[in-house]
């Protein structure tokens, strides 16, 4: 129970905040926070209805919870995290929710695993996994949807600078 919290979570969430605290944080990644937050109270809004009120169970309640988010996080992403790379164009737009989406589940994957693994094997209430993983799934996410997903102009989704 403790032991993995141990050996996997408390390090990477030390390393994370000593790394965050002694270097600036770019605009960017605050205002895509800003948005996780609001994927966090959405995904965790559904998660909680569905297994509470719909009785689905957990594994499936956090993938619906997963993808509604997700939806949630490309509008706001688009509109305001990278709009200095706006897509423009149904094509572009198209091709950067399916990219957005990949890359989601990608970073929604692991943030599953790790919500079963606290959940079930740490003896962790499922909210507050949901919670550490969203936070640890949210680093791979931003990455690669910064490298990916809204590319810098010149790449094959049309951006404008």
């Amino acid at each position: 129970m403790l032991t993995i919290l141990k050996l996997f979570v408390y390090p990477f969430l030390t390393i994370q905040l000593n790394s965050a605290m002694q270097m600036k944080l770019p605009r960017r990644f605050i205002s895509f926070t800003f948005v996780g937050i609001s994927g966090i109270v959405v995904n965790s809004a559904i998660l909680y209805y569905a297994k509470e009120y719909l009785y689905v169970p957990i594994p499936i309640a956090s993938l619906i919870a997963i993808q509604i988010a997700i939806f949630n996080n490309f509008f706001w992403n688009h509109r305001f995290t990278w709009t200095d790379r706006e897509m423009k164009g149904f094509h572009a737009i198209r091709t950067g929710l399916i990219r957005f989406t990949l890359v989601s589940w990608i970073a929604g994957g692991l943030n599953w695993i790790i919500l079963l693994l606290l959940h079930h094997y740490a003896g962790i209430h499922y909210i507050l996994a949901n919670l550490i993983a969203i936070f640890i799934a949210s680093i791979l996410n931003y990455f690669l949807n910064d490298l990916w997903t809204f590319r810098h102009p010149g790449s094959d989704v049309k951006a404008e600078v």
